[in-house]
């Protein structure tokens, strides 16, 4: 079943011994019975909050991009404080007066608080394990809640033992309940706020990250690895470095990785991973400039070659050049990325740079420095560059 059918369950349940245990309660006259009956009433309540929170954690709109999948860690937190009311109930019916109760009816309350304490241990036994199977946080704190309802009537059913045998003894148990429900209660807070803080995930889940990202030889070091966790889901950013000068194959690496890790580790959902060449080499993009200034339309007509991944920005004036030997030149500077208008029409020029793992990145932009962050935007000084060719003026004139 999905999370939500468990969740429509549990409201079934609780609402169904809700309403046993206010009439056992009234023909009894069992406080204790009618407290648990307004127990189980809010476990209703708390198991429609669990309901609407995993119902809606996962629509997506434009708004919401990545869906409301906090709302389970708010709906835990809401169960949470019904535990805390759940307690305070309990301790203040532990320290009222003990009540007469009615021997005569004695008889169907203990039926209805024995199949309230059955049906209680086994919901929470069986949503407890759908929630962890279901990487739901809303259901496992929902099993906890169904599980004080068990603990309620048990402290039920040993006032009605008592009065069978004449002593009245459910205060004491009521308070040493009440003080595990509060416990708890403060443990599921602790655990939501700290994913509403994004808290990063366990040591075991970061070992598993770093194992399956470091089986691919071209990682030759994690520089950064970040995973929070919320709403049931796991999302990863990582900063590597990456051996490799082909630009292609190294994007197609890293979506390779970006699957292997959503495969080999349950509960991720997003990954982010940003790559940085080894130490020793350095990423160099080019840019084709005509002689207004402006991205090169063709290959050929480019008069320009600007080259970004330097401590500064190097320019190369290429007069009437070939598309050869532009080639020949991007080939001496060592590029990754050459940015045209369009590929070169030369079949030696395409031989040339492909020989050397170039890849031509065709682009419609004009502005030099807007198409070069279509590329990347992390280079050094390409930021710094963007922002003064923001103006889209003449790189000649600049």
């Amino acid at each position: 079943m999905s999370k939500a059918h468990w969740a429509l369950v549990s409201l079934g349940v609780n609402l169904l011994q809700s309403l046993l245990k206010f009439l056992a309660g009234a023909l009894t006259g069992s406080l204790s019975m009618l407290g648990e009956a307004v127990h189980s009433l809010s476990d209703s309540f708390a198991s429609f909050v669990a309901f609407a929170t995993i119902k809606f954690s996962d629509k997506k709109t434009k708004k919401f991009p990545y869906g409301l999948y906090r709302l389970e860690n708010f709906g835990s937190i809401v169960i949470a404080f019904f535990l805390l009311l759940a307690a305070y109930e309990m301790a203040k019916r532990a320290l009222s007066k003990p009540v007469e109760l009615k021997e005569e009816y004695l008889g169907i309350g203990l039926g209805v608080v024995l199949f309230s304490l059955l049906s209680s241990l086994t919901l929470s036994l069986l949503e407890r394990r759908a929630g962890k199977k279901l990487n739901s946080p809303t259901l496992v704190a929902d099993s906890y809640h169904t599980l004080t309802d068990a603990f309620g009537s048990s402290l039920v059913l040993i006032s009605l033992i008592g009065a069978y045998m004449g002593y009245q003894v459910d205060r004491y148990f009521a308070l040493g309940v009440a003080m595990l429900i509060t416990y708890t209660a403060v443990s599921i807070l602790w655990k939501e706020v700290s994913v509403l803080l994004d808290v990063s995930v366990d040591e075991e889940v970061l070992q598993k990250v770093r194992e399956v990202i470091l089986s691919f030889p071209e990682v030759r070091e994690i520089r950064g690895l970040f995973i929070r966790s919320s709403g049931g889901k796991m999302f990863a950013d990582m900063v590597l470095a990456l051996e490799g000068r082909d630009f292609v194959q190294i994007h197609r690496l890293v979506d390779i990785m970006e699957d292997t890790l959503k495969k080999e580790v349950p509960g991720l959902d997003l990954v982010f991973i940003h790559y940085e060449p080894v130490d020793g080499y350095r990423q160099k993009v080019g840019v084709l400039i005509d002689s207004d200034g402006n991205v090169s339309p063709t290959f050929g007509g480019a008069k320009e070659l600007l080259v970004f991944g330097g401590k500064e920005p190097e320019r190369t004036i290429m007069p009437h050049c070939k598309e050869e030997e532009i080639s020949k030149l991007i080939s001496e500077k060592n590029l990754c990325v050459i940015i045209c208008g369009h590929h070169p029409l030369s079949r030696d020029a395409k031989g040339m740079l492909s020989q050397k793992g170039v890849f031509v990145w065709e682009t419609e932009e004009k502005n030099p420095y807007i198409a070069l962050k279509e590329v990347v935007y992390n280079l050094q000084n390409v930021e710094a560059a963007y922002k003064k060719g923001e103006d889209n003026r003449s790189l000649s004139k600049s």
